[in-house]
């Protein structure tokens, strides 16, 4: 790979079926984009990887990665995957290319909990950051106008909002949280409990009915709402939500409790009980 400046490599069944000179993680991109299932049983050699690249690799089934640099939580994801990994040297975050501040695929791969989703979601982060760096300007009426539509969006968001909570109130039910009002929604109530979910997650539809329980139980006394991380990645990210089922219990908008996993509701029952006290 040094001797030909490359800095990927795919190679299968003895041959190298892939391999790219570009950096970061364009090279491993256009290699799913090009190979698609091809990429099962691969080996992949790459100069950095994050737990970007990781999740690109158990998405696509590699088996074996090798590294010159590899990230904690790239390590962390083919160990749980049971991905062969080898690496030069073992780092804490993979930084951007100004070395500065953290990746942005890295800090997108943070939010990302199914590796069959990460290849579009890396692909639209991809082409928002390349329209960036052409350059694209826009006139002021169009900023004014954006600006206009940003507000009326929060707007109707708020009120949305507000909506579903009296609904959920009204049915006995959950209340559905969005990135936008979560703050102002929580911090209405002295104690909340929200569940973190996703509807890929098996253990979070087993929790359901748990939570929709609850609601009934706590009416008037606890907001009970979810959640869901993969519409909402602002609100999973600020709170470090990296596993689910999550369920977060809040005073005043401020969490004092946490549960992870599909536990019993007595387990539930006795944390809201601890801070309703």
């Amino acid at each position: 790979m040094k001797d030909r400046a490359l800095t990927l490599v795919v190679a299968k069944d003895g041959k190298v079926i892939f391999e790219a000179g570009s950096r970061g993680i364009s090279g491993f991109l256009g290699a799913v984009e090009k190979l698609a299932d091809e990429l099962e049983g691969a080996s992949v050699a790459d100069r950095v990887m994050g737990k970007a690249i990781a999740l690109l690799c158990v998405g696509s089934k590699i088996r074996a990665a090798y590294a010159l640099t590899l990230s904690r939580s790239a390590k962390q994801l083919f160990d749980d995957y049971a991905v062969h990994v080898e690496w030069g040297g073992l780092v804490a975050n993979i930084l951007d290319v100004g070395r500065t501040k953290t990746c942005p695929f890295e800090r997108l791969a943070e939010r990302i909990f199914d590796p069959k989703e990460a290849y579009e979601k890396f692909k639209t982060l991809q082409r928002s950051l390349e329209r960036e760096n052409r350059g694209d300007s826009m006139a002021k009426e169009d900023k004014r106008f954006i600006s206009e539509e940003s507000e009326l969006k929060r707007i109707r968001e708020k009120k949305l909002a507000a909506l579903r909570e009296r609904r959920a109130t009204m049915t006995g039910g959950p209340v559905h949280l969005v990135d936008s009002s979560f703050d102002e929604t929580v911090k209405k109530h002295a104690v909340s409990l929200v569940d973190f979910w996703a509807s890929w997650c098996g253990p979070c539809l087993a929790l359901a009915p748990t939570i929709e329980e609850l609601a009934r139980e706590y009416g008037g006394k606890v907001l009970v709402g979810k959640l869901n991380v993969d519409e909402n990645p602002r609100t999973a990210e600020s709170f470090q939500v990296y596993s689910i089922p999550t369920m977060g219990i809040m005073k005043n908008g401020k969490e004092v409790d946490r549960l992870v996993g599909c536990v019993q509701k007595k387990v539930i029952v006795a944390a809201l009980e601890k801070h309703l006290g």
